[in-house]
């Protein structure tokens, strides 16, 4: 009998791994689009090329985190790309070779494209485990209102001066029961997302 996902060591560190997308999400993003503008837009000058060289690099070396991220939280061992090969000898050279070396740039999309990914993996994950589970285990705290709160139960919603809680024994029984739903398939959107994330790594960071 296999063992239920959301007792698997596989489904948190998957978990895991969708909440840390959004704050590296955001790390990665600003230092992207913030370098990719200033060089774009100085080009012309001395200092753009250098500029756009630290953008690259930088998400280089971002990449190789995630691809040790991937490795320890997804299960995906995504090979590192070749060394930056210099076109010519010399400091142009090593800014050509840098410019024009594709694993360079598709490192910089994926530290772009984490963002939105972290927005949405994060949202997903946290909103349907935190509802899930509150819900899954009403019956073990709903003593706590009427004990402490003075309502017959969780309040459920509110209008024109008429509330309704979750107070009768079906209604308990009910709000268990979705709750055990809505977990069961948190583990799935979960494993999906994960897919997803194994797809983006596989694409992007070799």
């Amino acid at each position: 009998m296999s063992t239920p996902a959301i007792l698997t060591g596989r489904t948190w560190r998957e978990t895991l791994h969708l909440i840390l997308d959004l704050p590296l999400g955001i790390l990665s993003f600003s230092y992207v689009v913030a370098l990719f503008c200033f060089g774009v837009g100085t080009a012309m000058t001395f200092l753009g090329l250098p500029v756009l060289v630290a953008c690259v690099g930088g998400a280089r070396g971002f990449a190789a985190m995630e691809r040790a991220r991937a490795r320890a939280l997804l299960g995906e061992d995504v090979p590192a790309p070749a060394p930056v090969a210099a076109s010519r000898p010399g400091f142009l050279g090593w800014i050509r070779g840098m410019l024009g070396d594709g694993a360079n740039w598709r490192a910089a999309l994926y530290a772009f494209l984490l963002l939105p990914m972290g927005v949405l993996g994060f949202t997903l994950a946290v909103t349907l485990w935190s509802v899930g589970i509150c819900a899954a285990l009403y019956p073990l705290y709903h003593w706590v209102f009427p004990t402490y709160v003075g309502w017959p139960g969780y309040k459920l919603w509110e209008n024109n001066g008429h509330s309704h809680y979750i107070s009768s024994v079906p209604e308990i029984a009910a709000t268990c029961v979705a709750g055990i739903l809505l977990v069961l398939l948190t583990t799935q959107v979960v494993k999906g997302l994960a897919a997803v994330r194994r797809g983006m790594a596989r694409g992007l960071l070799r």
